[in-house]
Formats: structure tokens, C-alpha cells, sequence
């Protein structure tokens, strides 16, 4: 199946120029023109990634981008945004929104379809089995025993880190706030304390992968928070 690529534009210039680059590289692409339209699409089918054209003083881009990442139905799609020279913070707010990757333009379309290809390996490479154990590459967790795997060996560690790996593994490339960790990891229990907590159990998260992986699998992504970035 040819994977569907989302462009979120108003000019429809843009669309043919990015849409014709993506098809000749092998993706399915489609104009969404409305905000609204982008996860009612999400919903009924699944793209690859949402490619967000951004435009400096568009400050509705980022409300875009947090809504599709606060929402459980759409929060797994990537979300690509083209950044337009002098757009200021705009940069930082698509950051705190959630954004997985940002592109300032100019930019050669190579690095665009280097991402896209990633995710497509990604996407192939992760599946759910049906006892709710999580697959990501060469990683296996198992959800009622709370046990890790990497290439078939077990790589132990205490409930927390298990929690904050599968967080990271279910949406690899997204970049989760320390808040959401928190309430991954602690949901009954957050506090401020537990907050500033995630950075010393990803620091020993990272370690412990390290270990058995052979580099780091965890990408920190300052004034945000960490994101699974391996580099397979």
C-alpha cells in the first residue's frame, strides 16, 4: 500500500510543488485546506505523516498542532512543519506543541523525504501483538509481565523506566513534555517533584539502553523534553 501523505496548505502552489516531489518518491499525497478535515482524515485513514505549511504570524498553526498531539485518536501521526524564514518563536511554539520534526526553510527536499522514508520504516517495523505486548525494530516490552527485550536478550529495569520505554516507543520521533511522562509513569501520584524525577529515570533509562543497544535510542530535545530516535 502506497503510504498517504497529508499536506496542510493554503496555497495551492506549494501543494504542487511538494505533492509532485512526494509522488515521484513514491507517496500518496492529498490537500487538507481546513483545519477541522486534518484529523477527521487522521481518523478514517491512517496517514503516514501531516506535512504543515507555516507561515510567519500564523499563530493558529501551533493551536493546530497541540490540538492533533492532545488527542489520543490523532496524537501518533507525525507532524512535519515547513518553516518560513523570520516566523520568531514560532519555531519554539510548534516545539512545546508537539511537533515531531520542523524544516526551516529553504531546505533541500531530500531531507523531507529522508524523514518520510524513516517513518515509513518505523510504521513497518511496529506492530501491537495481541496480548497488548508492544513491538518496536528489535525491541520487544511485554505488558503483563513488564518485561523488556532487545534481540531476544532481557534487558531489566524497575516499573518506572519500563513505563517511560513504552511511552517512547509506542510514538517513536514524538517529542513528549516531562509532564506527560510524569503522568505515564506516576498517574496517581504527579508532582512538581516527579517532574524534575523524569530527567534523573531517562538519564538511567539511557544508560541501561546504551548497554545493550550500543548507542543512544533517546533524543533530548531541550525545553521540551525526549523523544525515541533510534538510529537504525
Amino acid at each position: 500500500m502506497t503510504p498517504l501523505v497529508l499536506i496542510s496548505s493554503k496555497d495551492p502552489d506549494f501543494f504542487l510543488v511538494f505533492g509532485h516531489i512526494l509522488s515521484v518518491a513514491g507517496f500518496e499525497t492529498r490537500l487538507i485546506t481546513a483545519d477541522k478535515e486534518i484529523a477527521r482524515t487522521i481518523k478514517a485513514e491512517t496517514p503516514l505523516a501531516v506535512i504543515l505549511d507555516c507561515h510567519p504570524g500564523d499563530r493558529a498553526i501551533a493551536k493546530q498542532c497541540l490540538s492533533l498531539k492532545s488527542s489520543e485518536a490523532t496524537r501518533a501521526t507525525p507532524l512535519a512543519g515547513l518553516v518560513a524564514p523570520r516566523s520568531g518563536k514560532l519555531h519554539l511554539d510548534l516545539i512545546k506543541a508537539g511537533v515531531d520534526e520542523i524544516f526551516s526553510r529553504p531546505f533541500a527536499p531530500e531531507q523531507l523525504l529522508s524523514w518520510l522514508h524513516g517513518k515509513a520504516g518505523v510504521a513497518k517495523r511496529s506492530r501491537e501483538t495481541k496480548t497488548g505486548d508492544l513491538v518496536q525494530g528489535d525491541f520487544r516490552l511485554e505488558r503483563q509481565t513488564h518485561r523488556t527485550f532487545f534481540k531476544q536478550k532481557e534487558i531489566v529495569m524497575p516499573p518506572i523506566e519500563f513505563k517511560l520505554l513504552r511511552s517512547l516507543l509506542a510514538q517513536p520521533g514524538k517529542v513528549f513534555s516531562r509532564e506527560e511522562l510524569v503522568a505515564t509513569a506516576w498517574p496517581e501520584h504527579a508532582t512538581a517533584t516527579d517532574v524534575r524525577g523524569v530527567d534523573v529515570h531517562i538519564a538511567r533509562l539511557r544508560k541501561r539502553l546504551r548497554a545493550s543497544v550500543g548507542n543512544d535510542v533517546i533524543r533530548t530535545v531541550r525545553s521540551a523534553g525526549y523523544a525515541f530516535a533510534p538510529d537504525w
